[in-house]
């Protein structure tokens, strides 16, 4: 049988906001907090990124920008909810999203992979060749467009003789 769901270990990606005019030292104590509130359920902090200060597209409690932080966490399904439940109650931390990371997110070395190119990106940095290009074949004539011109010639009362 396949292992409950409260043994299942998974990645997730957790971004939180935190108060703008929160210091240096305090933010360490709102990412020890943080810390604290995950190990304290039994999961563990693969990579911490500090974003910095970032404008707020709109505001959230009056503020209009905020310190982005972003974690990359492996934890237990069962206790996804309890987290986000003592997130939501984190004076300092203003906004949180937790979500599920892909699968194919390595847990162990998240900078190994590229990250990936847009579409612009790579048109850019990837030659075409001649032979990838297809080339146009000029279209058939419409048949059915001069058919249609020639049926409303023969039914047309000046074409037609008595």
């Amino acid at each position: 049988m396949g292992r409950s769901i409260e043994q299942v270990t998974r990645n997730y990606e957790l971004t939180f906001i935190v108060k703008p005019d929160v210091d240096a030292t305090n933010l360490t104590t709102v990412l020890d907090r943080v810390k604290d509130v995950i190990t304290a359920e039994g999961g563990s902090i693969v990579k911490v990124d500090q974003w910095g200060m970032r404008r707020l597209m709109y505001p959230i409690r009056k503020y209009r920008e905020g310190q982005y932080v972003f974690e990359l966490v492996q934890l237990k399904a069962n206790s996804v909810s309890r987290i986000e439940a003592r997130l939501r109650l984190m004076e300092d931390v203003v906004r949180y999203l937790l979500v599920r990371a892909d699968d194919n997110t390595p847990a162990a070395a998240p900078e190994a992979q590229p990250a990936p190119q847009s579409v612009a990106e790579q048109s850019a940095t990837t030659p075409v060749e001649p032979e990838a290009v297809p080339q146009a074949t000029p279209a058939a004539p419409d048949t059915t467009a001069s058919q249609a011109d020639a049926s409303t010639a023969e039914g047309s009362p000046e074409s037609t003789t008595p």
